[in-house]
């Protein structure tokens, strides 16, 4: 029920139902077992010609009608042509996981997808000393990472690294800390075979980002090969490579497998990521 003087009542009406949360950067980081840390950085636009103080206020984050936690959001100042918000370093307590995970999932593969701001208690404070109070609830329509693309940049024979170029397409950033990943090529009857696995920090930028990783070689017989390859033969494929079956224009695929983070629910949302990939000669030759 609205409670509010007769002055505020286009106020509320387009804090109630006009106004945007645009998400400029989500940033995620200490992830533990049930809970992350959190910054964000947002725009609040359709307020309408009247500015306003709305006091700070807990709601609920919500995704598919499930809540999984709660977030604090700052006091905002509204103004005709909008206004920018933003909170660092906040504590998030995940609790309901599940849900929690398929929102990291969806958030992986699709192009566009939507969670809710639920049972905000909003206080507002308009001009002349008016006040109001009304419930806040928001829709937070954000761009997922459509599958996260991949290619191969770079390829340190020597150091036996390999550069990632990935792209983003969200506004979400999150912080994986030291990760594994496997290339697989796909076998029979959905069955996956392990050809390289690579190790180093994960950090998903905004746009585009480049990761390095050190790369183990796998061997047909699933033995990681530390060793460089043998004798270039036969246009330039060493035999390893050869008798695996390598090949520059066949599609493998870039698996998320692990973290370093025991007991964290990264490592579960880093297995969302499987991303299409094509092998350069480059990083055949590590073989």
């Amino acid at each position: 029920m609205i409670q509010h003087s007769p002055s505020m009542d286009s106020v509320v009406r387009c804090l109630v139902n006009d106004s945007r949360l645009e998400i400029m950067l989500v940033r995620i980081v200490k992830c533990t077992a049930d809970s992350f840390s959190m910054s964000v950085e947002y725009q609040v636009t359709a307020t309408g010609p009247v500015g306003s103080v709305v006091d700070a206020m807990l709601v609920d984050l919500v995704y598919l009608d499930r809540p999984f936690g709660k977030v604090q959001l700052p006091q905002t100042k509204t103004r005709f042509n909008g206004t920018d918000v933003h909170f660092y370093d906040q504590t998030i307590h995940v609790t309901d996981m599940s849900i929690w995970l398929q929102l990291l999932s969806d958030l992986t593969h699709k192009e566009k997808l939507v969670y809710h701001l639920r049972n905000g208690e909003a206080h507002l404070k308009g001009p002349f000393g008016t006040t109001a109070q009304c419930g806040y609830n928001k829709d937070i329509h954000v761009l997922g990472m459509n599958g996260l693309p991949v290619l191969i940049k770079d390829v340190d024979r020597e150091e036996r690294k390999v550069t990632l170029t990935m792209r983003n397409l969200s506004t979400f950033e999150l912080d994986y800390g030291p990760t594994v990943f496997e290339i697989q090529e796909g076998g029979g009857k959905g069955q996956w075979r392990t050809i390289a696995r690579l190790k180093g920090d994960f950090f998903t930028k905004r746009g585009e980002f480049h990761v390095a990783l050190e790369v183990e070689t796998v061997s047909l017989d699933g033995e990681i090969d530390h060793a460089q390859g043998g004798e270039v033969k036969e246009g330039g494929m060493r035999p390893a490579a050869k008798t695996l079956g390598l090949d520059a224009e066949k599609t493998y695929h870039f698996q998320g497998v692990g973290t370093d983070k025991e007991g964290a629910w990264t490592n579960e949302a880093i297995k969302f990521i499987r991303s299409p990939i094509l092998l350069t000669e480059r990083f055949i030759s590590l073989y």
